[in-house]
């Protein structure tokens, strides 16, 4: 099922703004985006439902974040295991951080 088509109450008026754009043919693609009839749009919601499409925004944002967070953590693994301390704890680097930063 496509972001589209879902029944998510929470996010029922972005999807219901969206879905007119696709089918009065102003957005052939996601990519297609013209920001003038969003905002029209958006102009024209009243306050609380304004609320809920900055709420979807700010969801779509820690999405994002989170696709960082797991490229960063798949970089991570990998240095370890071609450094060859992947076997390695995080008790255990903590350790060896504590120990070296008292050695100085």
């Amino acid at each position: 099922m496509d972001a589209l088509t879902c029944n998510n109450k929470k996010n029922g008026p972005l999807l219901e703004i969206l879905q007119t754009f696709f089918k009065e043919g102003k957005m052939t693609v996601v990519g297609d985006l013209n920001e003038g009839i969003i905002m029209e749009r958006l102009r024209n919601l009243p306050p609380d439902k304004r609320r809920e499409v900055l709420d979807f925004l700010e969801f779509l944002e820690l999405q994002e974040k989170g696709k960082k967070w797991i490229e960063f953590d798949e970089w991570a693994i990998n240095l370890s295991r071609e450094k060859g301390f992947s076997h390695l704890k995080e008790d255990d680097i903590s350790s060896i951080v504590k120990d070296f930063r008292g050695n100085r």
